[in-house]
């Protein structure tokens, strides 16, 4: 009888250990669930919203982020409204928090007016992050930058001299006039200008949209009214085709410089013919991908440790440094400089 009682016992001990996944877990199977993209029990989803969807820059980028995520055994969800529009990413983020995705980071068209929906989503426990184009620190943990501002300005300005000469007027063409990334470059543009090359000047600031039509029309429209013009900065990977398009309806390749910022899918056949001689990046795949690392860290609750120690862990990146530990900036690396002799070498 007293057998047959601790065979029962046993039985509903183990049919209890059953039903409750025995949830007292050793230390190896927790280690297991990070490997495996979970949070506890918890699959692990990241919502990833680029600027717009119609560039190929952005969605390189999300081939990238996807890259991490499968390593990982995350989901990813990347989505992001088709133009530049600041409403829809705030609508996408908006959604991502009422689903309780795990992580959040974006590339953003405007840090301030994109800055609440984040906050929104920090403040409902959800672990935020930006890449790309930062919101304001207040509302994300870790931005993954992917040059310094000085460093992309620096960058700019030297290769314009190169092919314009250290004086004139310079025209700039840019995404839309929120965009924190390139607000940031040309005030870099202009110290660096102002420090080393006192008679160059940027005579004038166009929006693009992140348009290759409107950055087109855009510049033809001043080069008409402005024939004196020594060359115009592209700041943004679809203004720079638009740009060259101007350039050839006006006639003036070789007589007005192109420089700045190329997908280089979108601009080699311009590289290739000579209206643009250089410009520069960085790859779309690597922040994409980092980006994933970034919100690694956090989902690990190592954001801490990284700046101590000055650098977070990123996989096939290896090391990504912490330029900023106040304002959680991390540094992808230098740009790529592209000419017609190595553009066929990138495929994004």
């Amino acid at each position: 009888m007293r057998k047959r009682m601790l065979s029962a016992v046993l039985a509903a001990m183990l049919l209890v250990c059953g039903i409750a996944g025995c949830t007292t877990k050793k230390a190896e199977d927790t280690s297991k669930d990070a490997k495996d993209g979970t949070k506890g029990e918890e699959k692990v989803t990241i919502g990833m919203c680029p600027k717009f969807t119609s560039d190929p820059y952005m969605v390189a980028a999300g081939e990238g982020a996807q890259e991490a995520c499968d390593e990982l055994g995350y989901t990813l969800d990347f989505n992001g409204p088709v133009n530049a529009d600041i409403a829809a990413q705030s609508d996408i983020i908006d959604q991502w928090t009422q689903k309780k995705y795990t992580a959040i980071t974006i590339s953003a068209n405007d840090a301030d007016a994109l800055s609440p929906a984040m906050k929104a989503a920090m403040d409902a426990g959800i672990y935020t992050s930006a890449w790309d184009a930062d919101v304001n620190a207040d509302s994300r943990e870790l931005f993954l930058n992917q040059v310094t501002f000085e460093g992309m300005g620096k960058t700019m300005v030297d290769m314009m001299v190169e092919e314009a000469g250290d004086s004139g007027d310079f025209l700039v063409v840019t995404a839309v006039l929120t965009a924190p990334n390139q607000n940031a470059w040309i005030e870099e543009m202009k110290k660096y200008m102002e420090a080393n090359y006192p008679d160059m000047r940027i005579a004038d600031i166009l929006a693009g949209d992140e348009d290759l039509a409107k950055s087109r029309d855009v510049t033809l429209n001043y080069l008409r009214s402005h024939p004196d013009t020594k060359g115009v900065f592209a700041v943004t990977g679809m203004a720079s085709p638009g740009v060259c398009e101007a350039i050839e309806q006006l006639d003036l390749v070789g007589t007005v410089a192109v420089t700045g910022l190329g997908v280089p899918s979108l601009i080699k056949d311009y590289l290739k013919k000579g209206t643009i001689k250089q410009c520069c990046l960085w790859s779309p795949y690597d922040i994409g991908y980092g980006a994933m690392y970034l919100a690694k860290t956090q989902i690990d609750g190592k954001v801490d440790k990284a700046k101590e120690q000055g650098y977070i862990e990123a996989g096939r990146l290896g090391k990504l440094e912490i330029i900023d530990k106040d304002k959680g900036i991390v540094l992808l690396g230098e740009p790529l400089i592209f000419t017609k002799d190595n553009v066929d070498d990138y495929n994004f």
